[in-house]
Order: C-alpha cells, then sequence, then structure tokens
C-alpha cells in the first residue's frame, strides 16, 4: 500500500530528545533528501545530474546542522531502492547502509515509483507514475484504489513511450505524472491523452519518501541492511502485451 505524505511545514526544525528519520532519494538526477519525526519536516529536492557522489552527503549534514539535529539523534534511515541509474542508486544505498551501521538505526528500503504516485493517494487519484530510462525509453507503472487500499496495479514495465501511448488509449482518465522530458510529454499528447500532470508537480518529494517510510518504521517494518539491494532501470521487464 502506499500512503500519502502528511501535510507538513517545510523548514526549521527545533532539536528534541525524539528520534528522527532521515530520508535519501538519489534514484535519478532529481535528488531529494527530507528529516522528519512523524510531524514536522524539513526537505530539499535538487537537479544533482552526476554529482550525487560529492553533493548528497554534504546537504546531509547542512540540514542536520539547520535543524539542530545530531546523528546521533537519528533512529531511522530511509533511501529510494529504484528503479533509478546505476550510479544515483549506489550513491543513496552506500550512504544509508553506511549510515544505519555507524549509528545501529532501523533501515527502510522504499520503491522510487511508490514515492512519485504517494502524493495521489489520499484522493484516491489513479495514476501512472513513469521515470525515463534513456534511449526513447521509459520505466513505468499504474496505481489506483482498490478496496479501500492505494496500490501498484501495473508494473513496473519498461517499454518505448509509444507503447505507454498506446496502453493508456482506453485509459483517457488515468493522470501521467514523473519525469517526463517535453519530448516524451508531446508523444502523449499527440497520442491523444490530456491528463498530464504539470512538470513541476511531477517532480518527486523527499517529504513522501519520509512519510511512507515513517509509518512502516511505528510499525516494525524495516529491511536487512545486508539483503536490501537496489532495482535499476533496465531490470525492469519489457511489456509484451497490453493488460
Amino acid at each position: 500500500m502506499v500512503d500519502p505524505p502528511r501535510d507538513n511545514t517545510t523548514g526549521s526544525i527545533e532539536r528534541d530528545s525524539e528520534r528522527w528519520l532521515l530520508a535519501i532519494d538519489t534514484s535519478t538526477d532529481q535528488a531529494g533528501i527530507a528529516l522528519t519525526d512523524g510531524e514536522r519536516v524539513a526537505e530539499l529536492g535538487w537537479s544533482a545530474g552526476r554529482t550525487q557522489t560529492v553533493t548528497v552527503l554534504p546537504e546531509i549534514e547542512r540540514m542536520l546542522r539547520t535543524a539542530g539535529i545530531d546523528r546521533r539523534m537519528l533512529g531511522a534511515v530511509a533511501v529510494a531502492t529504484g528503479p533509478g541509474t546505476f550510479t544515483g542508486l549506489r550513491v543513496g544505498l552506500s550512504l544509508a547502509k553506511g549510515l544505519v551501521i555507524a549509528l545501529d538505526v532501523a533501515l527502510l528500503g522504499v520503491p522510487t515509483l511508490d514515492i512519485a504516485a504517494a502524493p495521489y493517494a489520499a484522493a484516491g487519484t489513479s495514476v501512472v507514475v513513469a521515470l525515463a530510462a534513456g534511449r526513447s525509453r521509459i520505466v513505468w507503472a499504474s496505481y489506483g484504489p482498490t478496496a479501500g487500499e492505494f496500490g501498484r496495479h501495473h508494473g513496473p514495465v519498461n517499454t518505448r513511450i509509444d507503447d505507454l501511448a498506446a496502453w493508456l488509449r482506453d485509459r483517457p482518465d488515468l493522470l501521467v505524472t514523473g519525469e517526463l522530458d517535453p519530448a516524451a510529454r508531446s508523444v502523449l499528447l499527440a497520442a491523444g491523452h490530456r491528463r498530464i500532470e504539470d512538470m513541476l508537480l511531477s517532480r518527486r518529494r523527499p517529504a513522501a519518501l519520509a512519510a511512507i517510510a515513517w509509518r512502516r518504521w511505528q510499525t516494525g517494518d524495516v529491511d536487512d541492511s545486508v539483503t536490501l539491494e537496489p532495482f535499476y532501470l533496465h531490470a525492469a521487464r519489457p511489456m509484451s502485451s497490453h493488460p
């Protein structure tokens, strides 16, 4: 099940004795981090490109200092597990696992497409979340409500953007969101699909990752730092049919 992020205020967080969760998303060129205690949240997103190896840790340290949070106050670290790029996911997983081992805290891995779909859960909006996979290909999955719960219906699959346009032909009510460049959006529009999220609103929010992970952490649903592995863009199965 995918949970919506809470409507929290982004900004300065005063230091207290509670345990905090740090969230790290380096799945793609759009990097993000967040810090939450379940009620308050600080978050930062930026276009990291290929600089995740040198920018993510300094930004984490800067956020902790700004929030007045010592590393020892962290009780859990959440990380996006993909689909995503090889370098990006390795950076995020390595940082998360390093912190978990050093601080002896919980680790929670969350699929990247689940993070992008989370903001639509509260309204029960059926969506398709897509990520660019290079060479005119995308990785996507569909989400929506079923029996009172919001979750993944189909995917993730690795296809050409034309294949997604064909799949959407009989599904005009689905909202398409995610990291689609203008060329991919043009293909969908040319195919007649009009429900495409604004490019700025399509960006993944690190607060969504933090919200999903926080709920799991509270129930004890955590991951093993030894066995948690990333899921790369090209590992998604090709789409052989249109279910």
